[in-house]
């Protein structure tokens, strides 16, 4: 395949076709895939528990490791979960070097549980995953973010987060009983992952 002679001409291939491009030098076909997929990896994060700007910058970092790492992507899954998962490690490091919230078993509500009624006044803002999300414990969250959203086997995120599997799957339990409740939707919080 011949290099689309404008960075326009590179938006028409599949993710594979511009890794291909990329690794034989194209910093257009790489760009297009930034341009395709930094939102999805800022949310990712996001729901993670990285702040705004933080989301950012780690964003920005996992898609430099992915460009200088790009020949070892295997094409056994989507970019898109590469991507992922270079930037849950960068965001794992950076809460255990700073010795956040996450390895705490505290099992307390991390935040009071939403008034109903207002919730039901509130109908919008008590239907948006990314508020529901924010109300989960930060362990609760994690997990229950890379479980769903990165595409993670329970096994899998404890081996990433260092939890215990048994903790790992209690907190992915919980946190998507506490999901279902507050979305007052069960069918709308994908089902869980376990591989």
């Amino acid at each position: 395949m011949s290099a689309p002679s404008s960075a326009a001409g590179y938006r028409h291939l599949s993710d594979h076709d511009l890794i291909a491009q990329a690794v034989l030098g194209a910093s257009d076909a790489f760009g297009e895939l930034v341009r395709r997929h930094s939102a999805a990896l800022r949310t990712h994060l996001r729901r993670m528990g990285a702040q705004g700007a933080d989301a950012d910058d780690m964003a920005q970092e996992a898609f430099i490791t992915a460009y200088e790492r790009l020949t070892e992507y295997r094409a056994d899954g989507p970019f898109l979960n590469w991507l992922k998962m270079i930037a849950a490690r960068r965001y794992l490091r950076k809460v255990k070097t700073t010795q956040k919230y996450l390895l705490v078993e505290d099992v307390t509500p991390y935040e009071t549980a939403p008034d109903l009624h207002q919730a039901g006044q509130n109908e919008g803002a008590a239907r948006d995953l990314d508020g529901a999300l924010s109300r989960l414990k930060p362990a609760e969250r994690l997990c229950v973010t890379l479980n769903i959203s990165g595409g993670l086997s329970h096994q899998d995120v404890s081996n990433e987060t260092g939890l215990p599997l048994g903790t790992v799957k209690s907190h992915i339990k919980r946190g998507l009983t506490q999901l279902r409740a507050m979305l007052d939707m069960a069918e709308a919080v994908p089902a869980v992952i376990e591989r």
